[in-house]
């Protein structure tokens, strides 16, 4: 006979492992934020300041019975990063502009606006802009990672919050406003869980991934064929027929042997 669990066990063990989740996905944030080019100080700072006002928004303008605003977590705090990578020429906005396009167009066909919860996108696609961030700045530094990043986090945060937040702002200021309280669509307004947010995180950490294996490709891969070769290894054409090259050096007259 089955042993019955302790409600109050079970809902200790599943809020440990939510703030262990937590504890990984807000360390893996800073770490993102490192690779961008900003100091473990200033990645502790960005990321404290987003959590604790993360979930405050600021009003910007009425329309048609709603407030318009924009959340400090999800929206300011990734602009300012953003801003400052242009800023400090980590980012150029020549290489930028075709990224924020390309991720503003995909995010656009991936999302729809829902009367009552907001823009939406269905799980499989959600990722998306984020893939299409990373690989676009893989693509334009293929070899240096260091180039990379920061490409990949401008253009998937710029781009998302085109295509998901403007593009669909009209879709969204149809729809009728409550009669009661401080109606406000919120830009960025799932703070750190919010796709604009994550479009920029995830983008890094696309990149990240994929220069890893290409490293280990590269270590692995034909590097240790060519090795293998050189050293005469079994089976492998001509490797037995390798003689080493004679040294010239001078002899005692100064001629060459």
């Amino acid at each position: 006979m089955a042993q019955e669990i302790d409600p109050v066990l079970l809902a200790l063990v599943i809020s440990g492992l939510a703030l262990l989740l937590f504890f990984l996905y807000v360390s893996s944030i800073e770490k993102i934020f490192e690779r961008i080019g900003f100091s473990r100080q200033e990645a502790t700072s960005i990321l404290t300041v987003t959590l604790l006002l993360g979930w405050i928004s600021i009003p910007m303008f009425p329309y048609n019975g709603w407030w318009v605003g924009i959340s400090i977590g999800g929206g300011i705090a990734p602009l300012i990063v953003c801003y400052v990578l242009l800023r400090s020429k980590r980012v150029h906005m020549a290489e930028a502009s075709i990224g924020i396009v390309i991720v503003a167009v995909v995010t656009f066909f991936i999302t729809r606006a829902e009367e009552g919860v907001g823009i939406v996108a269905d799980l499989p696609f959600a990722f998306a802009p984020a893939l299409a961030g990373g690989l676009y700045a893989m693509s334009t530094f293929w070899i240096d990672i260091r180039k990379a990043a920061p490409l990949a986090y401008f253009s998937g945060v710029v781009g998302t919050l085109i295509g998901a937040d403007v593009f669909h702002l009209t879709e969204i200021l149809s729809f009728q406003a409550p009669a009661e309280g401080f109606p406000m669509l919120s830009i960025g307004g799932a703070n750190i869980f919010d796709m604009v947010y994550l479009s920029g995180i995830v983008a890094v950490g696309v990149d990240i991934v994929v220069f890893w294996i290409l490293q280990q490709e590269k270590k692995r891969g034909f590097g240790r064929v060519l090795t293998e070769w050189e050293r005469g290894a079994e089976g492998l054409p001509y490797a037995r027929d390798l003689r080493a090259e004679p040294t010239l050096r001078p002899g005692k007259k100064g001629r060459i042997q």
